[in-house]
């Protein structure tokens, strides 16, 4: 019976460690292009907890709100 744990146990530890060294290996998404990235000012603000924040660059035009708290924030006027 303890080999069996043992064993167990030790296909765990290969498992996350071949889950981490894949996670680690994956690149990192490219840098937008400068020049896709539009200036814009639009405020937004938490229905939950009410922290404001000010969006000032974007890559698209059609913004989605950000989410806090498990929410997605309002636009503020």
């Amino acid at each position: 019976m303890q080999y069996v744990i043992a064993v167990a146990i030790g296909v765990a530890i290969i498992a996350v460690t071949l889950w981490v060294v894949r996670l680690l290996l994956t690149p990192q998404p490219k840098d937008p292009d400068p020049d896709d990235v539009q200036e814009v000012a639009v405020d937004y603000r938490c229905v939950v907890c009410g922290m404001r924040l000010t969006v000032t660059h974007a890559q698209d035009a059609d913004l989605d709100a950000p989410r806090h708290c498990r929410e997605d924030m309002v636009e503020v006027p």
